[in-house]
């Protein structure tokens, strides 16, 4: 087996994972605030640092993984697939995950589940890698977990694409929910948010 896909993987394993999985909580609680998060130890390019912590931490057999053009190498598929036992697909309808290299192809929503009214929850969140999570347009942020507004300002987001997360919000209680992360640190969006660009 080639090492590159068994030896990288968190220092330590489970107190890692599980600090990873709090910080995803306080960070879709909190939408709008910035948590980092441990790292592990190497990533398979192009898959980042926060990104394999996040797949370490969430995925498993049981979590249908869809990835963009860039990241479906067998490099990262073998090294997630080895350390998680997740199953990728490659209809996005079908992903409980969507993993993206970065935010150029984020913006078409529709094309993932995002639930129905009777099943709200099996929509799908999207974990999209950011080159930084401070530096771009400003927005203010507001909704549940929100007092009342938040500024945001992340960078490498495609032009338009707070208006199409606003129709997102706007469809809640179904709709996707966003995770943002750059090598270090992760922004959470879940669907109740709401942005006003400044």
């Amino acid at each position: 087996m080639n090492d590159s896909i068994i030896a990288s993987q968190f220092r330590e394993p489970v107190h890692d994972s599980q600090a990873t999985f709090r910080a995803l909580l306080s960070a879709t609680s909190r939408p709008g605030t910035i948590i980092d998060i441990p790292s592990p130890t190497t990533s398979p390019a192009p898959l980042g640092s926060a990104l394999t912590a996040i797949a370490l931490s969430l995925l498993d057999d049981t979590t249908p993984l869809w990835l963009d053009a860039a990241l479906n190498t067998d490099s990262v598929t073998n090294y997630l697939r080895f350390h998680s036992g997740v199953r990728t697909v490659s209809d996005p309808r079908e992903a409980m995950f969507g993993f993206f290299s970065c935010a150029d192809t984020l913006i078409d929503f529709d094309r993932f589940n995002r639930g129905d009214s009777f099943y709200p929850d099996r929509s799908a969140t999207l974990v999209v890698q950011l080159p930084s999570l401070t530096g771009g347009r400003p927005v203010s942020l507001s909704g549940p977990g929100i007092e009342t507004e938040t500024s945001v300002a992340p960078a490498g987001l495609p032009e338009g694409f707070w208006t199409h997360w606003n129709e997102n919000a706007a469809s809640y209680p179904v709709g996707i929910d966003l995770v943002l992360a750059d090598q270090r640190s992760v922004l959470g969006l879940p669907r109740t948010t709401k942005a006003s660009i400044s």
